[in-house]
Protein backbone atom coordinates (compact mmCIF):
# COMPACT_ATOMS: atom_id res chain seq x y z
CA UNK A 1 0.00 0.00 0.00
CA UNK A 2 1.60 3.29 -1.09
CA UNK A 3 1.69 6.35 1.37
CA UNK A 4 1.00 9.79 1.05
CA UNK A 5 3.27 12.56 2.67
CA UNK A 6 2.34 15.79 2.23
CA UNK A 7 2.74 19.15 4.21
CA UNK A 8 0.75 22.32 5.33
CA UNK A 9 -0.15 24.40 2.31
CA UNK A 10 1.34 22.02 -0.08
CA UNK A 11 -1.15 21.13 -3.08
CA UNK A 12 -2.60 17.54 -1.29
CA UNK A 13 -3.55 19.48 1.93
CA UNK A 14 -7.01 20.72 1.96
CA UNK A 15 -8.04 23.11 5.11
CA UNK A 16 -8.44 26.65 5.31
CA UNK A 17 -4.49 27.10 5.83
CA UNK A 18 -4.56 26.07 1.77
CA UNK A 19 -4.06 27.46 -1.53
CA UNK A 20 -3.32 31.75 -2.10
CA UNK A 21 -4.19 33.40 -5.03
CA UNK A 22 -2.70 35.56 -7.32
CA UNK A 23 -4.30 38.02 -9.42
CA UNK A 24 -3.59 39.85 -12.34
CA UNK A 25 -5.16 43.41 -14.03
CA UNK A 26 -4.23 45.22 -16.83
CA UNK A 27 -6.98 47.40 -17.47
CA UNK A 28 -8.21 49.42 -14.30
CA UNK A 29 -9.63 52.47 -15.30
CA UNK A 30 -10.52 55.63 -13.55
CA UNK A 31 -14.26 55.45 -15.24
CA UNK A 32 -15.34 52.88 -13.14
CA UNK A 33 -14.41 50.24 -10.02
CA UNK A 34 -12.86 46.67 -10.74
CA UNK A 35 -13.52 43.62 -8.87
CA UNK A 36 -9.96 42.38 -7.69
CA UNK A 37 -10.21 40.31 -5.01
CA UNK A 38 -13.56 38.30 -4.39
CA UNK A 39 -14.76 37.74 -0.74
CA UNK A 40 -12.58 34.91 0.67
CA UNK A 41 -13.76 33.86 4.35
CA UNK A 42 -10.47 31.90 5.24
CA UNK A 43 -8.47 35.20 3.46
CA UNK A 44 -5.86 35.91 6.29
CA UNK A 45 -3.85 38.94 4.01
CA UNK A 46 -4.31 40.50 0.89
CA UNK A 47 -1.32 42.44 -0.90
CA UNK A 48 -1.98 44.86 -3.96
CA UNK A 49 1.12 45.50 -5.68
CA UNK A 50 1.15 48.68 -8.83
CA UNK A 51 3.26 47.94 -11.83
CA UNK A 52 2.10 50.95 -13.33
CA UNK A 53 2.30 54.50 -13.68
CA UNK A 54 -0.50 55.87 -12.34
CA UNK A 55 -2.09 55.45 -8.53
CA UNK A 56 -4.54 53.32 -8.01
CA UNK A 57 -7.02 53.50 -5.40
CA UNK A 58 -8.38 50.07 -3.29
CA UNK A 59 -11.56 49.38 -1.42
CA UNK A 60 -13.88 47.20 0.09
CA UNK A 61 -17.00 46.58 -2.19
CA UNK A 62 -19.41 47.07 0.99
CA UNK A 63 -18.95 48.36 3.89
CA UNK A 64 -20.85 48.02 7.57
CA UNK A 65 -21.75 51.58 9.12
CA UNK A 66 -24.64 49.98 11.18
CA UNK A 67 -24.35 45.89 11.42
CA UNK A 68 -25.32 45.36 7.61
CA UNK A 69 -23.38 45.75 4.18
CA UNK A 70 -23.90 49.00 2.48
CA UNK A 71 -22.43 49.21 -1.20
CA UNK A 72 -19.12 51.64 -1.23
CA UNK A 73 -18.84 53.43 -4.82
CA UNK A 74 -15.96 55.65 -4.55
CA UNK A 75 -14.64 57.60 -7.59
CA UNK A 76 -12.11 60.40 -8.02
CA UNK A 77 -13.81 62.83 -6.03
CA UNK A 78 -15.02 60.65 -3.18
CA UNK A 79 -11.97 58.80 -1.94
CA UNK A 80 -13.94 57.65 1.59
CA UNK A 81 -12.83 54.14 1.92
CA UNK A 82 -10.27 54.13 -0.19
CA UNK A 83 -6.73 53.18 0.10
CA UNK A 84 -3.97 54.68 -2.19
CA UNK A 85 -1.81 51.93 -4.05
CA UNK A 86 0.82 54.38 -5.21
CA UNK A 87 2.56 54.21 -9.09
CA UNK A 88 6.01 52.59 -9.52
CA UNK A 89 5.81 49.44 -7.57
CA UNK A 90 3.77 50.47 -4.62
CA UNK A 91 2.66 48.30 -2.41
CA UNK A 92 -0.59 48.10 0.34
CA UNK A 93 -0.74 44.91 2.19
CA UNK A 94 -3.73 44.39 5.03
CA UNK A 95 -3.30 41.71 7.17
CA UNK A 96 -6.58 40.16 9.13
CA UNK A 97 -9.84 41.51 8.33
CA UNK A 98 -9.99 41.37 4.46
CA UNK A 99 -12.45 38.48 3.62
CA UNK A 100 -15.15 41.03 1.98
CA UNK A 101 -14.73 41.41 -1.82
CA UNK A 102 -12.28 44.25 -3.00
CA UNK A 103 -12.34 46.87 -5.98
CA UNK A 104 -9.98 49.13 -7.78
CA UNK A 105 -10.08 52.22 -9.98
CA UNK A 106 -7.34 54.49 -11.51
CA UNK A 107 -6.04 57.95 -10.77
CA UNK A 108 -6.83 58.47 -14.37
CA UNK A 109 -6.59 56.13 -17.86
CA UNK A 110 -8.09 52.92 -19.00
CA UNK A 111 -4.63 50.37 -19.40
CA UNK A 112 -3.95 50.48 -15.80
CA UNK A 113 -1.79 47.29 -13.99
CA UNK A 114 -2.58 45.76 -10.70
CA UNK A 115 -1.36 42.46 -9.32
CA UNK A 116 -3.45 40.93 -6.16
CA UNK A 117 -1.89 38.46 -3.82
CA UNK A 118 -4.51 37.09 -1.71
CA UNK A 119 -3.06 34.38 1.14
CA UNK A 120 -5.08 32.24 3.35
CA UNK A 121 -2.00 31.92 5.67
Amino acid sequence: MATIVTGVGSPGTVGSASGGRTYAYNAITSTGNTVVAPANPARQKLTFYNPGLVDLYVSMIVYQPAGSDVPLIPQPGQLGGCFVVYANGGTFSIIGECQKPWQAFAASGTANPLTVIDSNV
